[in-house]
């Protein structure tokens, strides 16, 4: 062959060389049970994928046709595949302190509290404050523990609430001023480097309302109460830029770990600023959804922030804001006492009144008074909400803060002319509804944004709080779904003062599908007739959060032109929700896919 044929067969190979590599994928994933999520093809065999995007699903055979020199070609041997789990409630900042710092929550005697003062001392640079922790939140009725709902219902015995001494505390914490409060914040208790930077001695009075604990011989305890707790808070510093970017990078593990792909996070400014430098660095393995406080809207309006703003990765989706208060502290609105706390319905939040000293003062008296008030300053906030296109997202517990929430939302949508529009509003947490006021989420066309944990978790005292007949209402999935709301849900990681919540949405799912708690208490579940099929829970974690961010189009079900975000797991969901719900606490992910980059890969052995 001359030289001119040799280098004609060359180019030849070359230029089909080249278009098989550009016909190929970069990532293949073969002989897995591929559950899309998507209602025109539920099921298949595999995923392509080419850069960010899904590019095929179908039959294993079929799409090996894709295969090119470059693709990497994953074998799920049967595995199961989900569209990436999003994550619709997340406190990115508390769970990143809380997993790099101590939690105490289950914390109750001696050795559990230095086991995790001790091992946050390791993990945190000397000299750092380990602050919040809040102890002895299971004192009362134990982690798994049903409650009231379970036989007997009497809470379990103890010796009194636990108190720590810093006598044995300053030795493991000999470089960590320590700070932290129990559960119910009427406690805290500080180290020696905490007293001695705040500059309490034996000799410093309490100032008024507050206590600094002596024991018999008037030596200081570590222990302050009430107003006392305020030395030490305000010399305590704000934790520091590199130690916010550790903070992240711990929850985008817990994230990937669980197959969490999309997290929507209530975000401060000090939070952006450490989601724009690890995505600068390349280290955002998963996509944040932005949601500022409400009571800002006027400078987000100012600065033309509406919807949309952002990208696949940073995104701007709503406005963050609170009615009433917790469950965990008796704070949520009710319509009628407590059952454990007679002179109390709850108190409202501080998104009800103006800023400044007079609204300051009239939330001060609504708390202390649980006075009713009005409800001028959300319309406000709200209409300017409406007017930038970011829709807001309003927490209400209890069936008194749902009611007002419901009231403001219909007052405002039909002002606007809102009502049957395409607004995708959202009610947080739903916990506590009252039986009339189910229909209007449908009526109102709402986003009902639930935490399905909370179920699990929340049950071992809700009954003594509020009795069975409301708690009828509480967490009721089904009812919410039947009633025309879109059901999306999110861990609300890390939890509350009282409860801690974690970032796996298997544990959401199983909540959703049995209404159990882990040990698998009531045995024929929690008011039964609330759960969801196992497809039902799903699509709350993966396709309908999509939706409510109006990004239907770009994620949420495993078809091609959507991003490439994608979880596998070793054990198949459907399947599990249908016959052995307890097997989806089993379930662990072997590979979590963002954007076409596997940014998780189990260790072959591990379970």
């Amino acid at each position: 062959m001359n030289r001119a044929l040799l280098w004609v067969a060359i180019t030849c190979v070359l230029a089909i060389a080249a278009k098989l590599e550009a016909a190929s994928v970069d990532l293949l994933l073969v002989n897995g049970r591929v559950y899309t999520a998507d209602a025109s093809r539920p099921w298949a065999e595999a995923v392509a994928v080419s850069g960010e995007i899904i590019t095929g699903v179908g039959a294993s055979a079929e799409l090996r046709r894709l295969v090119g020199p470059k693709t990497r070609v994953i074998d799920l041997r049967g595995q199961f595949v989900a569209p990436g789990f999003n994550d619709a409630h997340v406190h990115v900042d508390g769970t990143g302190a809380l997993l790099t710092g101590a939690n105490l929550l289950d914390a109750h005697e001696p050795g559990v509290f230095l086991e995790r003062l001790a091992a946050a001392a390791a993990r945190l640079p000397e000299g750092s404050w380990i602050t919040r922790g809040d102890w002895g939140a299971y004192e009362q009725w134990a982690a798994g523990s049903a409650g009231q709902t379970a036989a007997g219902g009497a809470p379990l015995a103890g010796k009194g609430p636990f108190l720590p001494d810093r006598s044995y505390v300053d030795p493991v914490t000999p470089r960590h001023p320590v700070f932290v409060n129990r559960f119910d914040r009427s406690v805290y208790f500080t180290n020696s480097l905490a007293l001695a930077a705040a500059g309490i001695t034996e000799a410093t009075l309490a100032p008024p309302g507050g206590e600094i604990v002596r024991d018999a011989n008037g030596r200081l305890t570590g222990i302050l109460r009430g107003a006392a707790a305020g030395l030490v808070r305000r010399v305590v510093p704000e934790i520091s830029f590199e130690q916010r970017l550790t903070q992240v990078r711990a929850v985008l593990r817990e994230a990937r770990e669980g197959g969490v792909t999309t997290l929507q996070d209530l975000t401060t400014a000090p939070q952006l600023l450490a989601y724009q430098e690890l995505r600068r660095r390349g280290e955002l393995t998963a996509r944040i959804l932005l949601r500022p406080r409400l009571s800002e809207v006027e400078h987000v309006e100012a600065l033309g922030i509406s919807r949309g703003m952002g990208d696949a990765w940073l995104k701007f989706i709503g406005y963050k804001a609170w009615v009433d208060g917790i469950m965990g502290s008796s704070g949520a609105m009710f319509f009628e006492p407590y059952d454990h706390d007679p002179g109390n319905k709850g108190y409202p939040r501080h998104v009800m009144f103006p800023e400044g000293v007079e609204g300051a003062a009239l939330a001060m008296k609504a708390t202390e008074r649980y006075t009713d008030f009005g409800t001028g300053n959300l319309e406000r906030l709200l209409e300017q909400a409406a007017a930038t296109g970011l829709p807001p997202h309003v927490h209400a517990i209890g069936d008194k803060g749902n009611r007002i929430l419901l009231d403001v939302y219909e007052k405002v949508l039909t002002r606007r002319l809102m009502v049957d529009s395409d607004h995708r509003w959202r009610v947080i947490h739903a916990q506590v509804v009252h039986p009339d006021d189910f229909p209007r989420f449908g009526r109102l066309r709402l986003v009902a944004e639930v935490n399905p944990y909370h179920v699990s978790d929340d049950m071992r005292w809700m009954e003594q709080r509020i009795g069975k007949e409301r708690s009828e209402g509480a967490y009721a999935f089904r009812k919410l779904k039947n009633a025309g709301a879109v059901l999306v849900f999110g861990s609300d990681s890390p939890g509350t003062n009282a409860a801690r919540y974690p970032l796996n949405p298997l544990l959401g799912l199983y909540a959703a599908v049995t209404r159990q708690t882990l040990a698998g208490e009531p045995a024929g579940g929690w008011f039964p007739a609330e759960r969801l099929t196992i497809e039902e829970a799903i699509d709350a974690y993966t396709r309908a959060p999509a939706w409510a961010c109006f990004e239907e189009n770009q994620k949420g079900t495993l078809t091609p032109g959507k991003l490439a975000d994608m979880a596998v797991f070793d054990t198949d969901l459907v399947a599990a929700g249908r016959a052995d719900p307890r097997a989806l606490l089993r379930g662990r992910v072997r590979y979590t896919v963002v954007g076409g980059r596997v940014v998780y890969e189990a260790e072959p052995n591990s379970r």
